[in-house]
């Protein structure tokens, strides 16, 4: 399995990490503002283990996934400094559904959408905000996303971190595998920890806290066989 991460995430996630599969580090680049230049959400769409990538994946990830056979194409967006062009790959995607900004979105992605539930997401930082569970269950710190879909759960985004920022989003904090939510950071230091727990074992999820720190949003963390 390999494992795609910011380069930056803390060594004791990335231990924990390691037992799982290789790691794959996005490296920092000069394609968008510091803050998310490591994200993988930014340069990754995935949905199940198919990805596709912005042509400026850095080549060791995308050596990587070469190397481990996995199944990507290259999109057709080229990324910006700026927002809005910092959010053509930025679609959270599993289980038949997808949550992204239509108007943003690099084509590729909207053929692969065709046929399946949209949820449209104003903010556009759709998978920095939003990870789907599955088809009925959604975490979001989007509060539009929250209010068009019947069970998702909403966090409050003021206790997450992103460096360089006030706060992060609740998506770029996570990643899941084989039924497992992978957090980056302690649930005990967010007001809602306890509603995260109880709300993913209502939903047949395990969770594992990748450290003990405050929530990180580094993009997420994306397994991919």
């Amino acid at each position: 399995m390999l494992i795609i991460i910011d380069k930056r995430i803390p060594e004791e996630a990335k231990s924990e990490l390691k037992q799982l599969g290789i790691l794959a580090e996005v490296e920092c680049t000069n394609s968008v503002y510091p803050s998310i230049s490591g994200h993988p959400d930014i340069f990754i769409f995935q949905h199940q283990h198919q990805l596709i990538i912005s042509p400026q994946l850095n080549k060791e990830v995308v050596e990587a996934l070469d190397d481990n056979s996995i199944n990507y194409s290259v999109g057709e967006s080229i990324i910006g400094k700026s927002y809005p062009s910092t959010t053509a790959y930025n679609i959270s995607a599993n289980a038949g559904l997808f949550i992204g900004c239509a108007k943003y979105a690099d084509p590729k992605i909207i053929r692969e959408a065709q046929g399946k539930k949209w949820i449209e997401s104003p903010q556009a930082y759709a998978r920095c905000n939003s990870l789907i569970l599955n088809q009925d269950n959604i975490i979001t710190s989007e509060i539009t996303v929250h209010k068009s879909h019947y069970n998702s759960l909403y966090i409050n985004t003021k206790e997450i971190v992103l460096p360089g920022h006030k706060y992060g989003f609740i998506g770029g904090c996570m990643g899941i595998n084989n039924r497992c939510l992978y957090v980056l950071g302690n649930l005990d230091r967010h007001s809602q920890g306890n509603e995260i727990r109880s709300y993913c074992k209502k939903s047949g999820y395990t969770i594992k806290e990748l450290y003990n720190g405050p929530l990180l949003d580094a993009g997420g963390i994306f397994f991919v066989e």
